[in-house]
């Protein structure tokens, strides 16, 4: 199961973790397409804010990312912006595959 947190105090985001990978019925390692969804979203939004200068550094390793928003940035427009964007795209891939993915604070 792919698991993703989206980090709120309030009004803040404070940042995601997500960790985890689907079952093997969507794809073996390195070809689950819908891992590979999932990851696109994800990185995507933590290199999008990282450029920006939003995102501390990550914690990347096999099925995981965490990242942190800067501090003083955690109610930035840019960064309630892209998180809505990315959020849209997991909910609609929880809805799609409820059993492989859990969304926390979404």
């Amino acid at each position: 199961m792919i698991r993703i947190k989206i980090l709120r105090k309030g009004e803040e985001i404070l940042g995601l973790e997500s960790s985890g990978h689907a079952s093997k019925m969507h794809g073996s390692k390195g070809q689950n397409l819908l891992c590979a969804a999932v990851g696109v979203l994800i990185q995507t939004l933590y290199l999008h804010l990282s450029k920006e200068g939003l995102a501390e550094e990550a914690v990347i390793g096999d099925g995981l990312l965490d990242f942190k928003i800067v501090s003083g940035k955690k109610t930035d427009p840019i960064v309630h912006t892209s998180f809505n964007l990315v959020a849209s795209g997991l909910v609609n891939l929880k809805e799609q595959y409820p059993s492989e993915i859990e969304l926390i604070g979404e």
